[in-house]
């Protein structure tokens, strides 16, 4: 039998990324092409459509080229991206609009709005609370933008709209797949179908929502333009796919309950894999999420950008080593050595604003550090500071779903190769860290949904699972975990005291 290759492609936040497989998971290229994020001065964060297709095919003809596979080997391609920003599509099937990102804050006041008039019913649907995600911004476009929100046929998420292109499909044939819905505020979560009482209630037209498939699903082939410019054969079939965190979820191996997840990127995830659906209509903050597999949800929160907050201690406080490749293993041993027990400051990461829940005014706070101080100890706040987030998201999920046991961390992202950052997580958290044997996760799990679409994987779930190993397990410290205990109240007393200074004087941090 002919070996079959698959290529699972990532439209992220600061790039694009391609990586070509065989069907067992071996990774035989890679290519990553940087993202061009468009800061305007009103606050708006957006991204060309145009540009994000051009990233795709230069980095599948990359990694076509680089591995030397026969274009007739490839059977198939699958994209993940970005999950909570937006984009229109025209009835041609070309953009309407910018890509819209999660990053801009520009749709708040609607976010708002959503809140006041159907929070708890868009949280009981849809698995979320309006942040600054599809629903207000699709309000924003309406009633900012109404010119151009009449040119708009369906929106989508940019993945979706790149595969719709390189498959040739009108704008009447725009798609989503369900792991973006949550995302939507107007979808019914658990029947994967858009709620018309929502889509009534806000006073939108039902059809600009793109239809919604399953990620396997084959929605075309790739077009002769395209596959000759991607060094593919035209006829190439294009799966679906699904958002990035899905993508991360299924390429980790997470596939069995009682597993949890931390995406230790540009924005800072933690999500748990369970069967069992029930919103977070008391706190507002954890989003219900459906795995690619149908069985599962994940629920999860995420701090917006919580890796640039150490970007930005990189530069801003060892700018010395700012620009050395092994800069932040150089600073963890600068922390080990000099601060190897916690100093009792509290971190607040939300640095661009809070999405779980819906604060876009919060900022970041470093709150009970004196003279006695140094750099070292703000750096380890921050780390220290991010995992009390994630154990605020943990005793939600606790008390949503009380029978259900956590056994197990998985960590991915340029973060899991902190050793000092995944032991303070896994003494926060109080449950074992495990490091996997892959680097590349968003792209293998968009490749093997390629190749289950393909017919080339029987078993989803099991090739998941068989896939990936852990290679390294922290465990928690019994001593930094009861001094952990200690701060944690601190920590949820000073999110929410200055989370109120915020909210009082958001003119003062907009």
């Amino acid at each position: 039998m002919k070996m079959l290759y698959f290529i699972g492609c990532d439209l992220g936040t600061t790039g694009t990324k391609a990586g070509l497989f065989d069907a067992e998971g071996n990774l035989l290229a890679t290519a990553r092409q940087e993202s061009n994020l468009i800061y305007g001065k009103d606050g708006s964060v957006v991204q060309d459509p145009q540009e994000m297709f051009s990233s795709v095919l230069e980095t599948v003809k990359q990694v076509v080229a680089e591995s030397g596979v026969d274009p007739k080997s490839v059977g198939g391609l699958a994209l993940d991206g970005q999950m909570a920003g937006i984009m229109g599509v025209a009835n041609d099937g070309e953009p309407a609009t910018p890509y819209d990102s999660w990053l801009d804050f520009r749709a708040a006041p609607y976010a708002e709005q959503m809140k006041k008039k159907g929070e708890e019913l868009i949280i009981r649907r849809s698995g979320m609370a309006p942040s600054i995600n599809h629903g207000p911004k699709i309000l924003w476009w309406k009633q900012e933008q109404p010119a151009v929100y009449q040119k708009i046929a369906k929106f989508t998420v940019p993945s979706c709209w790149v595969t719709q292109k390189l498959a040739g499909l009108a704008g009447d044939k725009t798609f989503i797949d369900y792991t973006y819905i949550h995302f939507s505020c107007f979808a019914d979560i658990k029947n994967a179908k858009w709620d018309e009482e929502l889509i009534e209630l806000f006073g939108l037209e039902k059809e600009k929502f793109p239809q919604i498939v399953e990620p396997w699903k084959i929605v075309g082939k790739l077009q002769s333009p395209w596959a000759e410019k991607m060094g593919l054969l035209p006829g190439t079939p294009l799966a679906a796919g699904c958002g990035d965190q899905a993508a991360n979820v299924l390429g980790a191996g997470v596939v069995d309950e009682g597993i949890a997840f931390d995406v230790a990127g540009t924005a800072s995830c933690f999500a748990l894999n369970v069967r069992e659906y029930s919103a977070d209509v008391r706190f507002k903050t954890i989003l219900f999420p459906r795995s690619v597999l149908a069985d599962f949800y994940y629920p999860m929160a995420y701090i917006n950008g919580g890796g640039m907050d150490l970007e930005w201690a990189k530069r801003e406080l060892f700018s010395e080593l700012a620009t050395s490749p092994r800069a932040f293993a150089q600073i963890d041993q600068l922390v080990k050595e000099k601060i190897p027990e916690p100093a009792s400051i509290i971190f607040i990461p939300h640095l661009r604003g809070r999405n779980c829940p819906t604060d876009p005014y919060m900022r970041g706070v470093f709150a009970g550090f004196s003279w006695d101080h140094s750099r070292e100890h703000l750096f380890r706040s921050i780390l220290e500071g991010i995992a009390f987030e994630y154990r605020y998201y943990l005793k939600i999920v606790r008390e949503l779903l009380p029978q259900t046991e956590f056994h197990q961390v998985r960590v991915i992202g340029g973060g899991a190769k902190s050793a000092l950052w995944n032991r303070i997580k896994a003494s926060v958290l109080e449950i074992p860290y495990a490091e996997l044997n892959r680097s590349e996760f968003a792209i293998w799990g968009s490749a093997l949904l390629a190749a289950y679409a393909a017919g080339a994987v029987d078993d989803l779930a099991q090739k998941s699972r068989q896939s990936v190993e852990v290679t390294k397990t922290y465990f928690p410290d019994d001593s930094l975990s009861a001094r952990y205990r200690e701060l944690f109240p601190l920590y949820l007393e000073t999110l929410q005291g200055m989370g109120n200074i915020f909210e009082k004087f958001p003119q003062l941090f907009g």
